[in-house]
């Protein structure tokens, strides 16, 4: 009897099973936006951001927690650090923080220099949220300072939540 007990309990997940994988993969800009028109019929989030970047670093885990509450919904969000790729630190420093916030959404790194990215978007860098409806017509764009409460909004909007 003790065996058996002794059995089911290894059977037993861990109470500190190791986080989800995350990944960041290096993706050229025309990549990644056929990989985002590709995803037609979800609702996208795309969060452009940086670890150079204090106001991306303050936001990034609101966008988490906006995946946590929307992906069963059709969210799919999509984190593109522009950090430097070439540079073996920047890109572990990039994903160092994807990793410690649990991010298991897509996250990619731009390995586009920045001023094509720059051009792209019309800015000269992050924070940068971009929100897409089911269509993959442009629903929402936030630059700069804004309210994560706003972009939640807008979000629970467009995958069709009433508030």
């Amino acid at each position: 009897m003790r065996r058996l007990v002794l059995l089911s309990l290894l059977a037993l997940p861990a109470a500190h099973a190791a986080p989800p994988a995350v990944r960041l993969d290096a993706v050229r800009y025309d990549d990644l936006a056929a990989e985002i028109r590709g995803l037609k019929g979800q609702v996208v989030l795309v969060d452009v951001w940086g670890t150079f970047c204090p106001p991306c670093k303050e936001k990034f885990p609101g966008v988490v927690s906006l995946h946590e509450r929307y992906a069963m919904k059709g969210l799919a969000v999509v984190s593109v650090s522009v950090d430097q790729p070439q540079d073996p630190a920047s890109k572990a420093a990039a994903l160092a923080f994807l990793t410690k916030h649990r991010a298991t959404f897509r996250n990619v790194i731009l390995s586009d220099e920045a001023d094509l990215w720059q051009e792209k978007w019309k800015t000269v860098g992050p924070p940068l949220l971009f929100l897409f409806d089911r269509d993959g017509k442009l629903a929402g764009r936030w630059l700069g300072k804004f309210e994560l409460a706003e972009v939640e909004r807008k979000v629970a909007e467009v995958v069709g939540e009433r508030p």
